[in-house]
């Protein structure tokens, strides 16, 4: 062989060996991408807000008046508490929106549910630090006009209607850093609620809170 052939040998040798170099440091790029491709997923998206109903219970109560020209009204109480799993940030549920549905509307099917609901509510924003709970207690007096007539004469009169879905719509803020929040449109469903007429709290003593079930919207 001659020096030429052999320089060609030894240049086509080294080639080789860049290239097996270059595949390696590659596939080792890749690989360091994908892991911090999945630490950013598991920073944004964390373990998700987490809502229940005390006692899975609204109790209502009548005003008192003091004119009977004065119109009816009821007192809705109700106490959603808002647990924040996630270790690492903290967690908003803000502009909520309640709306009460009965067994024979699906709450989860209605595109317009302040049109479809017998009754909905404006609930205060929520703020969770990391592994904390906060309870979000709700008093708001409904006219008979801002109810479904039936339910509302139904429970003006002391009667218990169960089996009530209370729909929530809300923005779920995930802040990541105090310069990077991630926000969704994200809705809940309480479902197999107790509404008593009577607000009588040995209807609430032996019940268990209602978790609420979570569908995000697509972005």
């Amino acid at each position: 062989m001659t020096a030429d052939g052999e320089e060609g040998s030894e240049k086509s040798k080294f080639r080789w060996l860049d290239a097996a170099r270059y595949a390696v440091a590659a596939a080792v790029t890749v690989l360091i991408m994908a892991v911090i491709v999945n630490a950013v997923k598991v920073v944004l998206r964390p373990d998700s807000l987490q809502l229940s109903v005390d006692k899975g219970s609204i109790s209502t109560t009548t005003t008192q008046s003091p004119s009977p020209q004065l119109e009816q009204a009821l007192v809705m109480e109700l106490k959603l508490r808002a647990q924040n799993p996630s270790g690492r940030v903290r967690m908003y549920y803000v502009g909520v929106i309640g709306y009460l549905f009965d067994n024979t509307t699906s709450a989860s099917v209605s595109s317009d549910p302040m049109y479809d609901c017998i009754a909905y509510l404006q609930l205060k924003d929520m703020a969770v630090v990391q592994q904390e709970a906060v309870d979000n207690s709700l008093r708001l007096t409904v006219k008979r006009k801002q109810m479904d007539p039936s339910y509302f004469d139904k429970l003006y009169n002391g009667s218990r209607i169960s089996d009530m879905t209370l729909r929530l719509d809300g923005d779920l803020i995930t802040e990541v850093t105090s310069e990077l929040n991630k926000t969704r449109r994200t809705t809940y469903y309480c479902e197999e609620l107790l509404v008593d007429g009577k607000g009588d709290d040995e209807a609430f003593k032996y019940r268990q809170d209602a978790i609420c079930k979570q569908r995000r919207a697509l972005n």
